[in-house]
């Protein structure tokens, strides 16, 4: 058992907001949120982990949820892969007696519900995609640790279906995460006690009570820095064609695009010239709904066979073209500091692999 007393939630929390996703630049709101966390097991008796990256996770979960902040499809995306990747790397900090699994089947099924969360998105009400943060969450603190914060053990072979229990239970209003007690201290100063014996905890007090009313609005942040030459670094990289074919597949304008190019990298850059090489091959299968005629047209193709399950990988990476682009451009794949790789790009590129749409940079049992 972790000793709460010596957790640095100050440190694990400046380590998370770097991502500048969040509005936790604010002195007031990173206080606030010091606060939940410390007081946590007082105010959400039910989580019965000790582990503080996911204490940390929950708090800015329940944050979100308590202040009815509705993150975009985008945001949604960063906050699953920056909580993936910063609950797996608390494995290197601290021993929590619970093993991690590292497998194929963590990756899949990391890979199959983002993509789910994804598609379902913009369908859910406001009352549920304030609700998704916390999923995120716990579905990942199950996948990881084999157990979720509520003491919950599953197998990873569960995950998936306990994913669409959860969230099924959410959409059909039969479970919703607490976020009245949150409401409560945020919103009321007075509700907030203080220690007087505790120095470090009352500083904390008296600038929530000071602070009345924050600005909820999540701060955008630039996910590019713009060249002041892009020429040079444009034609060591891309070309017109190039530009064209992912405005076609973007909507982006041909300006925003050479600007977002000119920062990524050359061995990125070969992979989209491969993408939009495949453009109307991709355009094509897209449209393809029935698993049955996507394997024969691949297969044709290809002029080999393909497993069902990896038809079935390579069908949802072409559906998600598009998103996979705007992620390289944007430079939403964050490489996981263990591994050195991001495990949905690694997926859907595998899926591109399978389909013949990037070239092997090794051969594909």
């Amino acid at each position: 058992m972790i000793n709460d007393c010596i957790i640095d939630f100050d440190a694990l929390l400046k380590n998370y907001k770097d991502v500048g996703i969040y509005e936790f630049d604010n002195p007031s709101v990173h206080k606030y949120l010091i606060s939940i966390a410390i007081n946590f097991k007082d105010s959400f008796t039910e989580i019965k982990t000790s582990n503080p990256y996911v204490i940390v996770l929950k708090t800015i979960a329940y944050y979100l949820q308590s202040n009815d902040i509705i993150m975009t499809k985008n945001k949604i995306y960063d906050f699953l892969i920056i909580s993936y990747n910063f609950l797996n790397y608390s494995n290197e900090k601290i021993k929590d007696n619970q093993s991690i699994s590292k497998s194929q089947v963590i990756d899949d099924s990391l890979f199959d519900i983002c993509n789910d969360i994804l598609n379902q998105y913009d369908l859910y009400e406001d009352s549920v995609r304030m609700q998704i943060p916390n999923l995120i969450v716990d579905i990942i603190t199950g996948l990881l640790f084999k157990s979720d914060p509520y003491g919950n053990k599953i197998s990873v072979f569960q995950i998936k279906s306990f994913y669409m229990s959860k969230k099924e239970a959410i959409i059909n209003k039969n479970y919703s995460y607490p976020s009245e007690i949150l409401k409560k201290s945020f919103n009321d100063p007075e509700s907030i006690t203080c220690d007087k014996d505790n120095n470090n905890n009352n500083e904390y007090c008296n600038v929530l009570k000071e602070e009345r009313k924050i600005s909820h609005n999540v701060i955008e942040k630039e996910s590019f820095n713009f060249l002041s030459n892009i020429e040079n670094n444009e034609k060591l990289f891309f070309d017109n064609d190039v530009v064209y074919r992912i405005s076609q597949i973007t909507n982006r304008d041909i300006d925003s695009i050479r600007q977002s190019l000119s920062k990524v990298t050359e061995k990125e850059i070969k992979k989209l010239i491969d993408i939009c090489n495949n453009h109307d091959k991709i355009i094509r299968l897209s449209k393809i709904n029935n698993i049955t005629d996507f394997k024969f047209e691949i297969e044709r193709d290809l002029n080999r066979s393909l497993s069902d399950k990896q038809i079935r990988h390579s069908q949802i990476s072409i559906k998600k073209v598009q998103f996979y682009i705007e992620s390289l451009l944007d430079s939403k794949f964050e490489i996981h500091l263990t591994h050195g790789i991001n495990h949905v790009k690694h997926n859907f590129e595998y899926g591109y692999r399978l389909a013949g749409l990037l070239k092997n940079s090794k051969s594909i049992s």
